[in-house]
Order: structure tokens, then sequence, then C-alpha cells
């Protein structure tokens, strides 16, 4: 097999849910493009999409995913305890009522997470999967159309 080089794009995704999984909370999705080409035409995810240079998530970006999550919160009369890792893009966090930020120890992020252990990774797994899927179907239904 060939090498190749390896793609250096990159997806940041912050994925928050329930301890028992029945309740998610909006994805956010930080890309490098703001209108990426392989979605002109397509309909976009359910989800939040921010971007910047490096894909990266910052504490603007963070503060107000925050921000939207507490004003979905008081929408359904709920409030809830967000448990987060000690990241530097997590350090602005935003006066909010029914949104409770919780810090976990530093270093124990990988134990203390269940998204940390292969939900992310079966996440990214469907969305890439569901992502080409749409593509093809898109490039399908314009080769139709021309035929």
């Amino acid at each position: 097999m060939p090498w190749r080089k390896q793609s250096k794009e990159r997806v940041t995704l912050l994925l928050a849910t329930s301890i028992s999984g029945t309740e998610k909370l909006t994805t956010l999705m930080i890309e490098k493009s703001r209108n990426p080409m392989s979605f002109k035409g397509i309909k976009p995810f359910p989800l939040l999409h921010e971007a910047n240079k490096k894909s990266w998530m910052t504490s603007e970006f963070f503060s107000e995913w925050l921000k939207q999550t507490n004003k979905k919160m008081c929408k359904e009369k709920k409030k809830i305890v967000l448990f987060i890792d000690n990241y530097m893009a997590h350090s602005l966090i935003p006066q909010m009522n029914a949104v409770k930020v919780v810090f976990l120890p530093p270093n124990t992020t990988s134990k203390l997470q269940p998204l940390d252990q292969g939900i992310i990774r079966s996440f990214k797994v469907f969305y890439r999967k569901e992502r080409v899927k749409k593509v093809v179907d898109s490039i399908d239904k314009k080769h139709n159309i021309a035929v």
C-alpha cells in the first residue's frame, strides 16, 4: 500500500448528555470553514456550528454554548449540573440560573467522563458516515437530473 500524507483537517465536537444518556444537549461542532464546500446544497445537521482557523474550542464558543444551553433549560423549567474538565477554553463561565458548572479534578477526565469511554469515537464514526452518505446522495441527485 503506497504511503499517503495524513489529512490535517480537524473537527472539534462538544458533546453533552445526562448520566443515563436519555437527555442529549445540542452538539457544538467547530470546523475550519464556516460553510464547508462538502455541505453546499445539503441540509445541515441539527447542531450548532462554529468555525476558526484551527478548528479549536475557544472560551467564546464555549460561553455562547453555555448561554444557549441555559436558555433552553430555563424554557424547559429544568436545572442541570454540567461536569467539565479544566481545559483553558472553559474559563469564561457566564452567569446562569438553570445550569451549574462543576470542574472535574485535574487528570481525572479520562476516568470520570463516560463520553471519553468510546461514545465520542462512535459519534465521530456515525457523523463521518452520515456526511459521506449525504454528499453521495447529493451527487446522485445531480447526476440523475443531468441524464
